[in-house]
């Protein structure tokens, strides 16, 4: 007698295998690059917001600050509930953005500011592309702005080197002092692959009076 066969072979198993797996790699693939589109462009909000902020309390509280120790504001940003969705305060000094890395507030005698560190991320170009497009918009208000990158130099000693921009009103192509208000998009990888080729770590400051 015979019997028809039911079912299916063990390679049409496999090939049906193969394709979902295909489709389930393809489907992660996009899942994680929205999330990214939406985490960086949740962070470029938040540091907008965050700066103005910012910007706001600095001179509505006397400066305490001294001669070599800052002034901090995490605290009373949190306090006054003005840290923006996306941002967190890890401690009565630093802030953390949606990516973890720190950030804080502060002011010497002579200005206030805020300053973003990298962390070692994939993403990084496109964080610093984000911070350095935010200290664009509000060049008007800055005094400067300027990358401070740590490194080991070859007896092991830690060295620093930084690259200085210049706001609106004090910016003069004439005696070499650049522009926040010009740069390009050229301009923030050069100065974010600057800042990021330091695995020893990169800080990006803010500042105004």
């Amino acid at each position: 007698m015979k019997f028809n066969e039911l079912g299916r072979s063990m390679v049409e198993m496999l090939g049906v295998l193969a394709i979902i797996g295909v489709l389930s790699v393809g489907a992660i693939s996009g899942y994680s690059k929205a999330m990214m589109k939406y985490k960086l462009n949740k962070q470029a909000e938040s540091m907008n917001m965050l700066f103005i902020n910012a910007f706001e309390i600095s001179h509505k509280l006397i400066n305490t600050s001294t001669n070599g120790a800052a002034m901090h504001f995490a605290e009373t940003l949190y306090k006054l509930n003005m840290l923006p969705d996306g941002i967190s305060r890890r401690n009565s000094t630093y802030l953390n953005d949606i990516f973890k890395n720190d950030i804080w507030v502060f002011a010497y005698p002579t200005v206030y500011g805020l300053a973003y560190r990298f962390s070692s991320d994939n993403n990084g170009l496109e964080i610093c592309r984000n911070l350095l497009n935010v200290y664009k918009e509000h060049s008007g208000i800055l005094y400067n702005a300027y990358s401070q990158i740590q490194s080991q130099s070859e007896d092991g000693d830690t060295e620093y080197s930084s690259n200085t921009l210049h706001g609106d009103a004090y910016c003069d192509t004439s005696k070499n002092k650049r522009c926040i208000r010009s740069l390009t998009l050229e301009d923030f990888d050069t100065l974010c692959n600057s800042c990021l080729k330091e695995s020893s770590g990169c800080v990006f400051y803010a500042t105004w009076k």
